[in-house]
């Protein structure tokens, strides 16, 4: 599981009939050491890619998700999916410590 910030949402006219559980897709940067680190670090991801990540929950732009990607996205579906990442929470707050190995 990672953690990203929403930094937009994809509209779709068409989509697969897998997706029809009211289920939005999100474009999600995920966070790396720096951005746990500091309050003001930057909002985009210097070091990842951004990705696409299917969403039930309803985030919006600016939350932090938490999500999971590869076989464990699709394992909460009955049937084969189309999506490679999905969002299994809206993070409130975290701690982060970098002492604690």
């Amino acid at each position: 599981m990672r953690l990203g910030r929403v930094i937009g949402r994809v509209v779709l006219s068409k989509k697969d009939a897998g997706l029809d559980r009211g289920g939005f897709l999100i474009i999600v940067s995920p966070m790396d050491r720096a951005m746990y680190a500091r309050a003001n670090a930057p909002r985009l991801s210097k070091t990842m890619p951004n990705l696409i990540v299917y969403d039930i929950y309803g985030a919006t732009v600016g939350d932090i998700v938490s999500y999971v990607e590869g076989s464990e996205a699709t394992a909460p579906f009955d049937g084969p999916i189309p999506i490679d990442s999905c969002s299994v929470g809206i993070v409130d707050r975290y701690t982060y410590n970098p002492e604690v190995e």
